[in-house]
């Protein structure tokens, strides 16, 4: 009967172990899992950020050349209107000094 009883407690011992090997393992898993779900993740957002900065980058870039030409064309058009102005300026100088004569 005591045999019985060290036999039994044996077998549920070695039972006990297995099973928490087996959670153990299974838990593991689940971490490794998790773990490797998570550096996908963060490397994702990596590449994300890098392709966004570039497209910031890039539309920066075409603002700048936008400005830069619209910049270059306004300065042409005031020099030909300053100098249409001031040949009209010269033409009425020319002809109030005409009619004064």
């Amino acid at each position: 009967m005591i045999i019985r009883g060290f036999l039994a407690l044996a077998v549920s011992a070695v039972l006990g172990i297995g099973t928490l090997v087996v959670v153990n393992n299974a838990s593991n898993d689940a971490n490794d899992t998790a773990k490797e779900i998570t550096r996908q993740s963060l490397e994702y957002q990596k590449e994300a950020l890098k392709d966004a900065d570039k497209q910031t980058k890039a539309a920066q870039e075409s603002i700048e050349d936008t400005i830069d030409e619209a910049t270059k064309q306004s300065g042409a058009d005031a020099d030909a209107i300053q100098e249409d102005v001031a040949a009209q300026i010269d033409e009425a100088q020319k002809q109030i000094e005409e009619a004064t004569k």
